[in-house]
């Protein structure tokens, strides 16, 4: 049995690979008018548009190689309810959860029309992105969590507090050097379910498609229902942290300047306490350093120097000496 592959595979190695189980699945001939183009490059997905021969433009959607086929039929039916709540979703046409395929399991969706937000002046760029997430967090979350439960999806796939109690419960048996941060977070995140939104989970300038002056759809959900807050501080992270680390050229003080400036359109929209953000910010850190140090996260996560700065933030953000090491 082969091993499962850790990593994305090679656009052009997608691109023929994709056409092949195409070809497999229909009766008449099938070409690419127009081959697989990166729309974006997440953390757990990659999204391609593409052409047909004689239909339109759809976008395929592989998940990195460590995720599962279920969260697939799940994310069907998340893009299903969120454009009944009148989010722009694309609609998901067809899964495939055989990871041999593609590397990673994979969906083909339609192409929402737009260019990325990143695209735009950086002042637009940030004024967006914070009211459309303070727009988002402001939905009744009460239908939506009904219509999950009707469908017999269990909380326990959806509903954040509980996933992140777990989450901390097991960081406590698995990560010694840890206790002092776990403490920390016990007593700084909101997981009393009291104030719960729709959450994105990596919302920024890629996902978000933008035409005619407002957001035309939302891409790559990793949706849960939680505290708002901890929405804004994967942004945060993303922009501040992460993006940085996967493209050093442009420089901190272009992505500090879009992070101040969605933080100011955000909260004229919806105020939020910046500790509990803060909380967000270790706690997601939290997540980089253990899935980098057990191998199993994105690549640029694994690297040591990247390790070295999750840790220095999580020090720097909670006054405590950590030592991963002893």
């Amino acid at each position: 049995m082969p091993e499962p592959e850790l990593e994305f595979r090679s656009d052009q190695q997608i691109a023929a690979d994709f056409l092949s189980y195409l070809q497999s699945e229909f009766e008449d001939p099938v070409a690419y008018e127009v081959e697989p183009t990166r729309l974006t490059g997440g953390f757990d997905a990659r999204l391609y548009r593409y052409k047909l021969v004689g239909q339109e433009p759809s976008v395929l959607r592989i998940l990195r190689p460590a995720r599962e086929a279920e969260e697939l039929s799940h994310h069907q039916f998340v893009h299903q309810m969120l454009n009944q709540q009148g989010l722009k979703t694309p609609v998901i046409h067809r899964v495939c959860g055989d990871k041999s395929v593609l590397g990673g399991v994979f969906a083909v969706m339609d192409l929402v029309p737009g260019q990325p937000l990143i695209e735009q002046t950086p002042e637009l760029h940030a004024k967006v992105l914070g009211e459309s997430m303070a727009t988002m967090h402001e939905l009744d979350v009460r239908p939506i969590i009904e219509s999950f439960r009707r469908a017999g999806v269990s909380d326990e796939l959806f509903l954040s507090p509980g996933i992140d109690q777990r989450s901390l419960d097991f960081c406590e048996q698995k990560i010694p050097w840890a206790s002092d941060l776990i403490g920390w977070l016990r007593d700084h995140l909101p997981l009393d379910g009291q104030d719960l939104a729709v959450i994105h989970g990596d919302y920024h300038g890629n996902n978000l498609m933008f035409e005619n002056g407002s957001v035309s759809g939302v891409l790559d959900w990793a949706f849960r229902i939680s505290d708002p807050a901890s929405d804004l501080a994967n942004t945060m992270n993303d922009y501040l942290v992460f993006v940085r680390q996967i493209d050093p050229t442009t420089s901190s003080h272009f992505w500090e300047q879009i992070v101040d400036g969605a933080l100011k359109a955000y909260q004229a929209i919806r105020p939020l306490n910046h500790m509990r953000i803060k909380a967000f910010r270790v706690f997601h850190l939290l997540g980089a350093l253990t899935v980098g140090a057990a191998a199993i996260g994105p690549e640029f996560m694994r690297k040591p120097e990247s390790q070295r700065e999750y840790l220095a933030l999580i020090e720097q953000t909670t006054g405590l000496t950590l030592s991963p090491s002893a």
